[in-house]
């Protein structure tokens, strides 16, 4: 991959990024999981590599919730609400100093955001905030928070994401070759960069779509439903009909943008990104296949998600291999490697005692399932048989210790049914200190625990998981994986590293394992210190992450795969345009 000449093509249009969350910092808390973990990832892992590229995303002013757990054994959600202050980002200005401001007609008024900026390096992050003066009190609230339940409000955040992020990248005078869709929620940009070419080339509104098109690519993360969102569409027409007069373009015509079927009666973001995007991939070759029954007209080509290693690999492990050239590591004597894993394993232990009181023995067997609690997630086949459970994480000659991690979403009454089911189980069955629920899992808790945990434990339905990131930030650590054969999973051979989990019965192979082979592996010491046998297993998995689920090979197969060939299709000569700071940034007053 010559990444050199490629940024050379992109010149003075670079890389759009558009997200409904970013995981880069946890005084930032405008993220809620996998996805904005892997956006972070991917802002990251660009500036490492110098491409021009810009992300937009949301200013989420309470975020995401935090999750406190009551004695109930309840799910209680509550928000903070964020100081622009104590956060990693600036207000950006003008050259004399004024806010730059974005207005967008919605419902017949006008709607005004301002822009903040977080800086990843050399790549900007421009976050849009409802929260100004200039609105009514009603629309200040519209980017409080992630994932707001209301669907009005939804509808809002996704309108002002992709409209309004068109139009801030051109009030900063950023013209992109690509605009890349990170899931559906940034489809409106389309119609946006439509009236952006009518005005700039003087096209038709047909033109104009076309050639905006040209330079729409998209990925989609989820096949479940709650990850694809649908509005009704007279909430759609009543929000954008002045925007599409001013466009131009009768409103059923866009609404049938958002149709899979001309018979569909609701409006479908993902729909409109499918029907837009030039070039579409899945995140797993699983996914792909699972896609292809769903949309069989879309091409969607699996470019399997990566990990972003210099942020998630520990800092031992790194201080060894700072260049992730694994031959550092299978240089490394098995007491040697096994001293850095333990290094890591008692920052978990110590942050279990800070967040809950427990204290875990360093030399229990650490088994960890921690994601967002779904059904598709089966987060409680892990209680299937209590006694079973029971006899495993009891054994005093071969402690193990369980932990899990995950909120359930505000509006996932299943999800909120799973965590108080799971924290009855531990309470009620005699688990409590053998089975820990952390409570408010972040990108911090995160980290600890996909360096620090000895098993990673994934089981999802499969063909429900598109990916699974977490499974490869502890693997890339030398986590064993035990996991149901989905998302990325799927594309390998775990014999000699983990554990694949059955289709059927999955519940009872997990006991099984634990009780027997894993557990058998992890306690047979050499000199009663190291597991030697182990230890090699971590070796090999840790080969297998840093050789082929790295940020660093994804984005080279998004450039293969959908950058390039998108920018092949470019048919008319671009204005150039001097886009790198034509504005600067000040804290807000």
């Amino acid at each position: 991959m010559d990444i050199r000449a490629f940024r050379s093509t992109l010149g003075q249009h670079p890389l759009a990024y558009m997200s409904a969350e970013f995981a880069l910092d946890d005084r930032l808390p405008i993220y809620s999981g996998g996805l904005g973990v892997l956006a972070g990832d991917i802002v990251l892992q660009a500036n490492d590599l110098e491409l021009p590229f810009v992300a937009v995303g949301l200013l989420y002013k309470e975020g995401y919730f935090k999750q406190s757990l009551t004695l109930s054994g309840e799910q209680k959600e509550f928000y903070a609400l964020l100081d622009p202050a104590d956060a990693p980002i600036e207000l950006v200005v003008n050259t004399e100093g004024q806010r730059i401001l974005v207005t967008l007609p919605v419902q017949g008024r006008e709607l005004t955001v301002q822009i903040w900026e977080y800086c990843a390096g050399d790549v900007s992050v421009y976050l849009l905030d409802s929260d100004v003066p200039e609105n009514t009190p009603d629309d200040r609230l519209i980017t409080r928070r992630l994932y707001d339940t209301h669907q009005p409000t939804r509808l809002l955040q996704e309108i002002i994401l992709g409209i309004g992020g068109v139009r801030a990248l051109m009030a900063l005078s950023i013209h992109p070759s690509i605009y890349h869709l990170n899931e559906g929620h940034s489809a409106f940009a389309i119609f946006e960069i439509t009236n952006h070419y009518m005005k700039e080339y003087g096209m038709s509104w047909h033109d104009a779509y076309e050639y905006g098109r040209q330079k729409m690519v998209f990925t989609n993360h989820t096949l479940v439903p709650a990850g694809n969102e649908v509005f009704p569409q007279a909430l759609v027409a009543e929000y954008l009909d002045t925007y599409a007069k001013n466009l131009g373009l009768p409103i059923p015509d866009m609404l049938s943008k958002g149709q899979l079927t001309p018979a569909d009666k609701t409006f479908s973001l993902t729909a409109l990104a499918l029907n837009m995007a030039c070039r579409m991939n899945a995140v797993s070759k699983l996914h792909s296949t699972k896609a292809k029954e769903m949309w069989p007209d879309k091409p969607m080509p699996g470019i399997t998600n990566g990990v972003y290693l210099q942020r998630w690999v520990s800092p031992d492990i790194k201080a060894q291999a700072p260049q992730f050239d694994i031959a550092a590591i299978q240089a490394l004597s098995p007491a040697e490697l096994w001293h850095l894993h333990m290094m890591a394993k008692h920052r978990l232990i110590d942050e279990v005692k800070f967040q809950t009181g427990h204290t875990i023995p360093s030399e229990a067997l650490i088994v960890t399932w921690a994601r967002r609690i779904a059904d598709y997630k089966q987060p409680e086949l892990l209680f299937a048989d209590i006694e079973k459970l029971r006899s495993v994480v009891s054994n005093p000659d071969k402690p193990v210790q369980l932990i899990i991690a995950g909120k359930a979403h505000p509006g996932d009454p299943s999800g909120h049914s799973h965590i108080h089911n799971i924290l009855h189980a531990i309470k009620d069955q005699r688990l409590n200190g053998h089975v820990i629920y952390i409570p408010n899992y972040t990108i911090t808790i995160a980290d600890v625990l996909v360096s620090g945990s000895d098993v990673w434990i994934n089981t999802p339905v499969r063909g429900t998981e598109a990916s699974g990131t977490s499974g490869m930030k502890a693997g890339a650590n030398g986590v064993l994986q035990c996991s149901s054969s989905d998302g990325w999973v799927d594309e390998i051979s775990l014999e000699g590293m983990g554990w694949i989990l059955p289709d059927t019965n999955t519940g009872g192979a997990l006991y099984d394992l634990l009780a027997g082979e894993i557990t058998t592996l992890f306690f047979k010491r050499s000199d009663k210190t190291v597991p030697v046998e182990w230890v090699n297993r971590m070796k090999q998995t840790m080969a297998l992450i840093w050789g082929q689920f790295s940020a660093q090979r994804m984005l080279e197969e998004y450039i293969d795969v959908l950058y390039r060939p998108a920018l092949e299709l470019e048919s008319i000569k671009k204005h150039e345009h001097n886009w790198r700071r034509n504005y600067r940034t000040r804290p807000l007053p």
